[in-house]
């Protein structure tokens, strides 16, 4: 710098670190377009998705479990595998064939 004539740091003559710093602001400009995208993806995907919390009473929950150890699965998971089968009739009523749960 003294040789330069600087009398003090001046940022906008330093060439290196300006470039550095143009550099830097790229790459995070590009790290949040990035996660901008990535969130957006997850938003478009988990739109499609539903998330319950379910509570059973004594009977059914006993059924499920019950059907669960059967299978080697989780009890969410022989809920899940009911939840798409479930057809819905022209007048509403809903019934899930019978089926087998399995891994």
């Amino acid at each position: 710098m003294a040789q330069a004539g600087w009398g003090a740091y001046e940022p906008e003559r330093d060439i290196q670190s300006s470039k550095w710093a143009q550099e830097r602001e790229e790459r995070r400009d590009g790290a949040l377009a990035a996660r901008a995208a990535l969130d957006a993806r997850r938003r478009e995907e988990e739109a499609d998705e539903l998330r319950a919390e379910l509570w059973l009473s004594a009977a059914p929950s006993r059924l499920i479990r019950a059907a669960a150890d059967r299978a080697g699965l989780m009890p969410a998971q022989v809920l899940a595998q009911l939840a798409e089968r479930v057809v819905v009739g022209e007048d509403g009523t809903v019934s899930v064939p019978p089926f087998t749960p399995s891994r």
